[in-house]
């Protein structure tokens, strides 16, 4: 007969590796605020190009909910049409979340403007334009590298987690290795494919999305501000949509995304004494 603790063991090992897997995919380098570095005596103003997708998306399904099988031609339009949509997505978050906060002005830079794109760093010539026609401080610009899927050493770590933790339960039950093996064998064929094509943890879907992004100041075009931020589904914030659409691939990657882009307003105008800030107290699946 087991003891209690024999019986605890594996439960707090799995426990263990889920926060582990977490505290990796979330750990991102604090920068000082906007407000601090460029010390006006008035609220920034933030002059936004926009987000652009460069994750690798070679399918629908890898971020969308497809009902039907489209041929190559109409499924690459429709990518390039839902990437356009999440790239609008991730400017509105970011204004809405810097307007509520209201220590950094956003001000959305029309696509194309002055021959801006998104996600690229504009030119010295283009930054010049910019401050003279939307009288902004700063110039943000920013890429979505990853989207559904994650740095390679996440799944890496996390299926290692998944796999080492119920390899323990079935060892600790069974005292099999025969059992042991073959769950392992297993697990690597069958968990693979979820794994490295969107983050799983014990059987929960965690559509990490990763947001780059970085503010030049507009007097000499010098970088004042930089962040790497991953996040996954958060449960307050998915709790907002109607609960039939919680499910769809899009809406949770879309939690992920306001999620990111949450932190993203977070650490460019600091935390506000007179907004609680839930970002210290997210809740994950």
């Amino acid at each position: 007969m087991m003891s209690g603790y024999q019986q605890r063991k594996p439960a707090l090992l799995t426990r263990i590796a889920s926060i582990l897997f977490i505290f990796l995919l979330l750990s991102s380098c604090a920068t000082v605020p906007l407000p601090k570095t460029l010390a006006l005596s008035h609220p920034p103003r933030l002059g936004i190009i926009g987000f652009k997708v460069t994750a690798p998306i070679q399918r629908l399904s890898s971020i969308f909910d497809v009902k039907k099988k489209l041929d190559e031609k109409d499924e690459r339009a429709r990518i390039d049409e839902v990437l356009r949509k999440i790239e609008k997505r991730a400017d509105e978050f970011l204004v809405s979340e810097l307007a509520e906060r209201k220590k950094v002005e956003p001000v959305l830079i029309p696509d194309g403007a002055f021959g801006t794109h998104r996600g690229v760093r504009p030119l010295q010539s283009q930054i010049a334009l910019i401050r003279k026609n939307f009288g902004v401080d700063a110039i943000l610009y920013g890429e979505i590298p990853w989207y559904g899927r994650t740095r390679l050493i996440y799944p890496i770590l996390g299926m290692t987690a998944d796999i080492l933790a119920e390899s323990v339960i079935i060892n600790t039950l069974t005292h099999s290795e025969g059992l042991v093996l073959a769950n392992i064998v297993f697990e690597l064929i069958t968990s693979t494919p979820l794994w490295f094509g969107g983050a799983y943890i014990f059987g929960l879907a965690f559509r990490p999305v990763t947001v780059k992004a970085s503010a030049l100041s507009v007097v000499d075009g010098k970088n004042v501000w930089s962040e790497t931020i991953d996040r996954i589904v958060d449960r307050k914030i998915i709790a907002t949509y109607p609960e039939q659409e919680r499910s769809k691939k899009e809406i949770q990657l879309e939690v992920s995304l306001r999620s990111a882009m949450k932190a993203v307003a977070l650490s460019l105008a600091g935390a506000s004494p007179e907004k609680k800030e839930e970002e210290d107290e997210m809740e994950y699946p």
